[in-house]
């Protein structure tokens, strides 16, 4: 219809889309039957259009127009030229070099929106259940109510004190809960994937896991440890980042603690291009010999 109004004759059309002329025809008749008025009249060789088809191909170019629009817009996110990656995270990405991945994605894809959100692992779990993120990197465990869950790696977790005599043996659990302890996350509480963890564990015991001071971030409760507030416990990887205080002791728990990670994503949802891209990077860059992690998986399919 817009092809013939454009070039002013059914053969043109059927020329310029790739169809046979008697194909134009009939849709235009069909078309005509449809709305139960005249669209074409003959001119000639060619046709032009009545005032009613003029009116009816204003409107119906304008609407393929967007389509087009439409089209282009998707294939440039297939294609990674645009759109938006929303990606929910743990509070300290930083001490598994997340922040460099992001910085080098980024530049490599200069055209597509990065959004990285999340203070705390349930919250972030949450964000993706909600359909506010399309995936995120948290720790377990978390609830999954809704929710692919995905673990591909983990970290021991360390006890850490000011006093080197705390931790000339593997800390268990009894002796956790008798030492003042400066726990981080305060506001996820017992939501928080690894207080959670060792609070399960204290329970099993008949024993409560209580906190002499609470902080929200980790670097915060690191150096009220530094101080000899009281001691905490962190995955490994944070004892060799740079806000890691110098002088403080650690040491494994007896019986071993992990913070096991995981990607997660909607269980009815499929992540757009850039995302799964993202999600990919993540899982070969926390499973590389560089980190240290021990990778739980081989699957390279993480992402769904």
């Amino acid at each position: 219809m817009v092809a013939a109004a454009r070039l002013g004759s059914f053969t043109h059309a059927a020329e310029d889309l790739d169809v046979s002329q008697p194909a134009v025809a009939e849709q235009v008749r069909n078309l005509e039957g449809t709305l139960g008025i005249e669209l074409f009249t003959r001119a000639g060789r060619g046709v032009r259009l009545t005032e009613a088809g003029e009116v009816f191909t204003e409107r119906a170019a304008a609407v393929l127009a967007a389509i087009d629009e439409a089209v282009a817009t998707v294939d440039a996110i297939a294609d990674m030229e645009g759109g938006t990656l929303a990606f929910g995270l743990f509070a300290t990405p930083e001490a598994y070099g997340i922040d460099r991945l992001a910085s080098d994605f980024a530049r490599r894809h200069p055209r597509v929106s990065v959004r990285l959100v999340g203070r705390n692992s349930s919250m972030a779990a949450d964000r993706v259940r909600r359909g506010e993120l399309e995936a995120a990197l948290v720790t377990l465990p978390i609830d999954d109510a809704g929710l692919d869950v995905r673990p591909f790696a983990r970290d021991e977790v360390v006890y850490v004190s000011t006093d080197p005599s705390q931790t000339l043996a593997r800390m268990s659990i009894e002796s956790v809960v008798r030492r003042p302890l400066v726990i981080y996350d305060a506001e996820s509480g017992d939501r928080d994937p690894l207080r959670r963890q060792l609070q399960q564990r204290a329970q099993e015991l008949g024993l409560r896991l209580e906190p002499r001071m609470e902080t929200e971030t980790m670097v915060m409760a690191l150096r009220l440890v530094a101080d000899g507030v009281g001691d905490t416990f962190v995955p490994r990887a944070h004892t060799r980042a740079a806000y890691f205080p110098a002088g403080l002791s650690t040491v494994g728990f007896d019986p071993t603690v992990h913070e096991t990670f995981a990607i997660v994503t909607r269980a009815s949802g499929r992540p757009s291009p850039a995302t799964r891209a993202f999600i990919d990077e993540v899982v070969a860059h926390m499973t590389s010999s560089e980190l240290g992690l021990e990778r739980l998986t081989d699957d390279p399919a993480i992402n769904g």
